[in-house]
Order: C-alpha cells, then structure tokens, then sequence
C-alpha cells in the first residue's frame, strides 16, 4: 500500500495466518513501523540503504549537526530497532548498522544482494574495433563518476579505448559538463537504458567499471551492478573495499584498485593488455556468481536465515511465506 489508509487489516490478518514472516523489501523504512504494530508474526525488514548515511554522508545534502539530519537518523533507527530482524547486504554494512543505530548484532542478518541468472547472463557479444570500457548506474556520489571521467582523460589520445557510461540520475549534468570542459571524444553518455535491455548493453563491454566513490558507504557496500557484471561473466575493475572483498578477491575473479584516474587508467590498460587475466576473472566472476549468488542462492540464504531464527524462537520451521505490505 503507498499510504496507510489503503492498508487492509482483514486481509493482512488472513495472509498472517498463511505465514511464518512478514518481509518488508528495501525502502519501505516508513511504513515499517506501522507494519511491526499491526504483525502477530516477526517482521524481517531488508532495507538495503541508510536514510541517514545516504542523505548526510553521501549526498551531502544535510549537515550532519542539523534538526534534518537527526530526522534522517530517526527514520533508520525506529523500523531498525521495530523489526525481528534487520538485513545488511555485507559484514560491514551490518557493523554500520550495529555501531550507529544500536542495533543488536544478533538481529542483523548479512544477505548479499546477488543478481537474477535469468535476467543476466552472457550472450554472443558484438565485435568492436575498439576496447569498450562500460559503467552503468545513477551518477550518484557513491559510483565516482568524476574518477572514471578523469581516467578517460588520460587516455585521450589511445583511439582504441573507449568508455561508454549508461543510465542518468543525481550528478549525471554534472558529469556531463566535467567531460564537455575536458574535450573528451573517447567517452560517450549514452542515457537511460530500460532494464531490459541492459543485459545486451553490458553484454558489449570489455570491462565493466564499479564504484571509485570517496563517501563512507562506498567502503562496505557490493552495489547490484558487481553483481549484474558478474553474472555476464565480465572482468570488472572496482575500488578496493572491505566490503568488496568479503566476496571477491583481487586478480581471482576481480580486479581492485584505488580510487583515482591513475590506478584506474593502469588497470584498463592491465585488462587490455592481458587477454588471459581477463578471461580468468571472467571465467571466475560468473561461476562464483552462479554457485553463490544467483537468485536461487540468494533465496537460500535467506530461508535458512529464516529457520535459524525460528529454531531458536518459535520452535519448528514451517514455509517461507511472506505477507509483502505492497500487495495491499
């Protein structure tokens, strides 16, 4: 429901008795709340990011000693400590979480985001006569766009690379102006792309470029697209993170370096000039995917999570039926 006076408590109550656990998927932090009140099953929320951290720390668009910014923290904290169970996309997310809202360590359950092996998954890819570098994402301070820009700089004049950068969102104009004034011919913006098609477009990278962002979030996060890059068997270069190399390791099935146009350029040029490396970390990233982190996998985490929990608490394990608060 997208406001609580459409929310139907007879049918909510009817699909309790169908179900172990209420889930409430990512941003729905202000109906979580609501929703812990009216549950007579425990609620597992996955919010998948931080009000607080994204707006004051990210996009910087609150300060961080502002009436607005403890408004930000609040609307984390309240459905965070509501909910049975709190999901964290990595171990350092969850730290975050633990470290500043208070939330018990118990409580947060750590589920990797994964990627659908039946949306993404390698096809035949187009013959180039140039090396396509390839960034998709919504231009937001977390992705350091200006760093992939300024890389692009570098090897201006090196005709047989080119960057191609999809999607549009919060510093998209911006970046697009940083280009403009560098004079870069060998970087194309090529808009918003339908997510349909996005497998094809990824599919015609030679390597697919990750997040290089200075904002904390960037340090324990694994974005979707890792994962949608790895589920088409592409050779990724993304800033080395602990977050990051909780599932991924340098050189084996990624290739991690710092965030700035020098160590970026160095790693194209690496992958360009290492066919065999790049087919190893392609290879390698697409069966760590299918094995690990397909959606299939990424359901089966979640279930066993699910059935610890109701080991512990209630007893034995029935189904994994969810009540999803959308549906009414």
């Amino acid at each position: 429901f997208n406001k609580k006076k459409n929310f139907n408590l007879t049918e909510f109550n009817k699909l309790q008795t169908e179900c172990d656990f209420i889930y409430c998927p990512s941003f729905s932090h202000k109906f979580v709340k609501f929703i812990t009140k009216k549950a007579s099953k425990p609620v597992i929320f996955d919010p998948l990011i931080s009000n607080y951290l994204t707006k004051v720390y990210d996009y910087k668009s609150v300060s961080k000693w502002s009436p607005r910014a403890y408004k930000n923290y609040l609307k984390d904290k309240l459905p965070f400590k509501a909910v049975d169970l709190l999901i964290a996309d990595t171990e350092e997310h969850k730290k975050y979480y633990h470290t500043t809202f208070n939330i018990e360590l118990d409580k947060i359950k750590v589920l990797p985001v994964g990627a659908s092996v039946s949306d993404f998954s390698p096809t035949t890819k187009t013959k180039t006569e140039k090396f396509i570098v390839g960034f998709y994402g919504g231009f937001i301070p977390l992705q350091g766009v200006k760093y992939i820009i300024e890389a692009a700089e570098l090897l201006k004049n090196d005709s047989s690379i080119e960057f191609r950068l999809l999607g549009t969102g919060f510093q998209y104009e911006e970046m697009q102006q940083l280009a403009k004034h560098k004079q870069l011919t060998n970087l194309k913006f090529e808009g918003w792309i339908n997510y349909a098609d996005l497998p094809q477009r990824i599919n015609n990278f030679d390597v697919c470029l990750g997040i290089f962002g200075d904002t904390p979030k960037a340090q324990f996060v694994i974005p979707n697209k890792i994962f949608h890059y790895a589920a088409m068997g592409k050779p990724i270069i993304t800033m080395e993170s602990d977050g990051i190399k909780e599932i991924f390791k340098h050189e084996e099935n990624i290739f991690l370096t710092s965030n700035n146009k020098l160590a970026i350029k160095n790693a194209i040029l690496k992958l360009k000039a290492s066919p065999e490396l790049a087919q190893k970390l392609s290879i390698n990233t697409l069966n760590l995917l299918r094995s690990e982190y397909s959606e299939t996998k990424i359901a089966e985490k979640l279930v066993a999570i699910l059935k610890k929990y109701n080991a512990q608490k209630k007893g034995e394990f029935i189904h994994p039926f969810f009540v999803r608060y959308k549906s009414f």
